[in-house]
């Protein structure tokens, strides 16, 4: 879900100079309990709240401190966003206040999410980084789980750092964070606790929702570019933010610069995809691969693609045994040409417009997890049309 501000009050008297304070109403239109509402405000929206007091901004719901982080979105140093999730039951509203602290009063909280990139100079070295860009396609075997990964407690995520730019997931038993840990390939000790590991062998599909070339037959490649760059923007306590930027792509006789945000919070499976480019976009998929080459089930709505299958994660099958997934990709309507699939993906045909921000939204189910609301194709397929309603209802 997304966040409803439906009322922002400045608050200023009786207050320290140089201090702030904000009350924002935010509400559940649903007739369901959510846990974990993200909510984002934009920080130029607070009136009168200057660029250096931003960091001291924190977050009070009923008068407790809850878990922020102030992100720098669009790299210029200052803060322009402060992100917080909440629990709302249904139909209910519930006051936020934000306020300026000072450093002693802001409170630490435990990150619920995690992000890293890891750069491998040799085969002994291992650097943890947050930006790495190259002009060729280098990088796949330089990065440490092949690229930026990031996770939730529930699930994790990586893209791939080569032409194909691939979303592969990691599955959880339990729900925690564990790739600080694990570093995606978790040993035989930690998989005798528990650990979770890679559930997905995507191969030269779409895995979840990456977005791709069409070619009229079949999704393809990103193999024509000047520069591609992965970075973290942001990384928790309560969302991590990564990016993938292609400049100079080459593609229907034009040339396209095309950044790709991941958006993952706390307590969330399902993560956003924010596509931004400078040019018209035709010719351009998303969706899931058909896992099991789709014979246990695939989904077809007008702006949603599915897929619930079981098949081996990884080329080892004597170590590791199959895994069975749903897939799921909602693009909203105004983006959608038509569905077409080729051999190995169930798509969705998209239409993007210079400037704007296309935002779509893909999820997973693994049957690793523990005590899970759900067990099988139909529910899958279920819990596909309650989460695409309750992203389409906000």
């Amino acid at each position: 879900m997304r966040n409803i501000i439906i009322a922002l009050t400045m608050l200023l008297a009786a207050l320290p100079v140089g201090a702030y304070q904000y009350v924002l109403t935010v509400a559940n239109p649903l007739d369901n309990d959510v846990k974990d509402q993200p909510v984002v405000v934009r920080l130029d929206s607070l009136n009168g709240l200057k660029p250096k007091h931003r960091m001291r901004l924190a977050a009070f719901v009923d008068g407790k401190q809850v878990a922020t982080q102030l992100d720098d979105m669009d790299r210029d140093g200052t803060p322009d966003e402060l992100a917080l999730t909440i629990d709302l039951k249904a139909r209910e509203s519930r006051g936020i206040t934000l306020k300026t602290i000072s450093k002693r009063q802001q409170a630490e909280f435990k990150p619920r999410v995690y992000a890293d990139m890891i750069y491998k100079p040799d085969k002994k070295t291992m650097q943890y980084v947050t930006e790495m860009s190259s002009d060729s396609n280098n990088m796949y075997n330089r990065m440490h789980h092949h690229g930026v990964a990031f996770e939730s407690e529930i699930m994790a995520y990586r893209l791939y750092f080569d032409n194909k730019q691939t979303v592969d997931m990691y599955g959880k038993k339990i729900p925690r964070l564990e790739l600080e840990e694990s570093l995606w390939y978790p040993t035989d000790e930690q998989l005798a606790q528990d650990y979770g590991d890679d559930i997905l062998r995507v191969s030269g599909s779409v895995g979840l929702g990456t977005l791709k070339p069409w070619n009229g037959k079949k999704a393809v490649h990103y193999t024509d570019f000047s520069r591609r760059t992965q970075r973290i923007i942001a990384a928790g306590p309560v969302r991590t933010v990564c990016e993938l930027e292609l400049l100079g792509w080459k593609h229907d006789g034009i040339d396209t610069d095309i950044t790709f945000r991941y958006i993952l919070y706390a307590g969330h499976r399902d993560c956003i995809v924010e596509v931004r480019a400078n040019t018209d976009i035709d010719n351009i998929v998303t969706g899931v691969q058909k896992v099991n080459n789709g014979i246990e089930g695939l989904y077809k709505g007008t702006n949603i693609v599915g897929c619930w299958g079981t098949d081996w994660p990884v080329n080892d099958t004597v170590k590791y045994a199959k895994e069975t997934v749903g897939l799921g990709v909602y693009v909203p309507q105004k983006y959608v040409v038509k569905n077409v699939e080729d051999k190995v993906n169930n798509l969705l045909l998209l239409h993007y417009t210079k400037g704007e921000v296309m935002r779509y939204y893909i999820t997973c189910y693994s049957m690793k997890e523990r005590g899970t609301a759900v067990t099988n194709r139909d529910e899958f397929f279920e819990y596909l049309m309650r989460w695409r309603e309750c992203i389409t209802k906000q």
